[in-house]
């Protein structure tokens, strides 16, 4: 009788218990068939500095370098200059051995130039003869004017005289003319030797420095035989450095003469201030390195202060800013997408991800001017994924 009493007790214990599992896994169901918040990265709008550049690699280059050629052909002894080695205007940096036709030329030109320097003197001693002939002349002619006035000779001696002055003024005139053709003829001896001048002792033609500065390339080191106008040197002036930035032609329209650059990429920790100079007339061809043709422009700017020991052809990172501001509404580049032809960003309020359209200005790499749309302090998502739509609960 005690073994049945127990029965109805113990099975409302496993019937309570088989309704407490079924009800549990009815809300589990129930729980997971909700939707779930979407994971999001989010960032503020708000006010801060905004700056938009056109950025390229660029070098740096010597600024208005000398490219000092050979004057004459002959052969060139062996220059001791190295690159990078300091010059100063008026320095024997070169020398050249005229070859011997070279020189048998030389002595004809300079026989050419006695001639014509004799000729000057001679043309000189004929003036100076006709100036002293047309005084005489004048004196004459005024005494006989004075004579005839006194009715001691007549009009005829009187004439020849009045004759005698006026040919002697012509003899003047044409001796004048004949000292300036002489000298012409000297300087066109002259010319004749240029490249010929300033010979050493041993017979060699020094080849000189044009201006103080840098030697950035030596172009023939060896000891050989050069026809005139080979290039020997190129020596800079002074220590500046222009900084050489090609961009697209489409950029370039957005740069103008004073922008700042910033100048970043050339072994320091520090990032260089520069301005832009000028912007070069003309476009050159060059292809990427994916082989597309694109027309390219050379910025040319320069460095502002001292020239932390850039040399010649080092690379550089510049941005060239072409707009800034220190206060603007900005909201990040990476929340912007376009849809229905303008922008849009999600907007997230109360963990809800609210579809904003906005106009934006002005546009950085990182950052976007906000011209409507969005205030400051408002939450977007940044890199929204395909999950994020119009009103789904984010976190």
């Amino acid at each position: 009788m005690a073994h049945n009493s127990a029965e109805p007790g113990g099975n409302s214990k496993r019937w309570l218990l088989t309704l407490l599992v079924i009800v549990g896994v009815g809300v589990m169901i129930v729980w997971s068939s909700r939707p779930q918040p979407v994971s999001v990265e989010t960032a503020l709008v708000e006010q801060r500095e905004l700056i938009v550049s056109v950025q390229e690699q660029g070098r740096t280059r010597a600024r208005e370098p000398f490219t000092v050629a050979a004057p004459v052909s002959g052969q060139l002894l062996r220059t001791t200059l190295i690159e990078g080695d300091r010059v100063i205007n008026g320095q024997i940096i070169a020398s050249i051995a005229v070859a011997p036709e070279n020189q048998r030329t030389e002595a004809v030109l300079r026989a050419a130039l006695a001639a014509a320097e004799a000729r000057v003197a001679a043309a000189q001693a004929t003036l100076s003869e006709a100036d002293i002939v047309l005084q005489r002349a004048q004196q004459e002619s005024q005494r006989r004017e004075q004579l005839f006035g006194s009715r001691m000779i007549g009009q005829e001696e009187r004439d020849a005289y009045r004759q005698a002055a006026d040919a002697a003024q012509v003899r003047l005139v044409a001796a004048e003319a004949g000292l300036a053709a002489a000298r012409a003829d000297v300087e066109s001896a002259r010319s004749q030797l240029i490249g010929y001048g300033g010979r050493g002792p041993e017979g060699e033609i020094p080849v000189l420095a044009p201006t103080d500065g840098y030697v950035h390339r030596v172009f023939e080191k060896s000891e050989r035989v050069v026809a005139a106008g080979t290039p020997l040197f190129q020596i800079s002036r002074g220590e500046s450095m222009e900084l050489v930035v090609d961009l697209l032609t489409q950029e370039a329209v957005q740069v103008s003469q004073g922008d700042r650059m910033l100048i970043s990429g050339w072994g320091g920790a520090q990032t260089l201030e520069g301005r832009v100079h000028y912007i070069e007339p003309e476009a050159f061809t060059k292809f990427s390195a994916l082989g597309v043709e694109e027309q390219r422009v050379n910025v040319i700017g320069e460095l502002v202060g001292t020239n932390p020991g850039l040399g010649a052809e080092y690379r550089i990172e510049a941005a060239i800013v072409v707009w800034e501001n220190p206060a603007v509404l900005t909201v990040p580049t990476s929340a912007l997408f376009r849809r229905d032809e303008s922008w849009h960003v999600f907007l997230v309020e109360a963990g809800t991800a609210v579809l904003r359209a906005v106009q934006t200005g002005q546009r950085s790499a990182e950052y976007a001017e906000v011209l409507q749309g969005l205030q400051a302090g408002d939450e977007v998502v940044v890199f929204p994924s395909d999950l994020v739509t119009d009103g789904v609960s984010v976190q």
